[in-house]
């Protein structure tokens, strides 16, 4: 099989990154992954600064199972919602599959999943965060509000907070951790995310 775009790991900026390739042209997409789901868990900040950021995605009708306050939503449903939006446009997704580059322009998928074998591909999109955005941040999801030294907090629709600290620290009633990436300043938020894969693909594909 022949695609033009192949993302070997469906992260949040490769999910951002296909989608955005996906509302401009009528390229071909295989996104990859190597857990049973993709989302499921994720590392990516849900914190976003207007709802408005998801209008560039396109991603309407958006399901409530996002939690979707003014300010955040559940970030391994937006993955898993990208991911089906993608799916429902043409996109082909593989999980459980791995990828080992043969050529400049072939690969090998393995795993446990439908597609496997020998592919060529246009473009292989290895995207790796900017040294810039790959500080640690540490990610708690709790009930109580957050304590005063936390900064970077919001509260989700299902009354939830997501907070970040760039130190691990002690929270009551946390029932997630997870640690994500960030500048020294701020996790990188959908806003960043969103950012950084224009900035990749108008690196590598140049300017829509």
């Amino acid at each position: 099989m022949i695609f033009d775009h192949v993302f070997p790991t469906s992260d949040i900026i490769s999910l951002i990154s296909a989608r955005l390739i996906q509302t401009t042209t009528n390229d071909s997409i295989l996104l990859l992954h190597p857990s049973a789901e993709i989302g499921m868990p994720t590392n990516s900040c849900g914190i976003f600064s207007s709802v408005n950021i998801l209008n560039e995605l396109q991603l309407e009708p958006l399901p409530n199972s996002l939690n979707i306050s003014s300010s955040s939503l559940r970030s391994e449903w937006f993955e898993k919602h990208l991911a089906i939006v993608l799916a429902n446009n043409g996109a082909k997704i593989s999980t459980r599959a791995t990828f080992k580059q043969i050529s400049s322009n072939t690969g090998e998928i393995r795993g446990s999943t439908p597609l496997m074998g020998e592919i060529s591909f246009n473009i292989l999109h290895n995207i790796s965060l900017p040294e810039s955005n790959s500080h640690k941040w540490y990610c708690y999801i709790h009930s109580d509000k957050p304590p005063p030294e936390i900064s970077f907090f919001s509260q989700r629709d299902d009354t939830s907070f997501e907070s970040w600290s760039i130190k691990p620290i002690k929270i009551p009633n946390v029932f997630e951790n997870k640690i994500g990436t960030g500048t020294t300043q701020s996790p990188n938020t959908i806003d960043m995310n969103l950012e950084i894969a224009k900035n990749y693909l108008d690196s590598r594909l140049g300017p829509n």
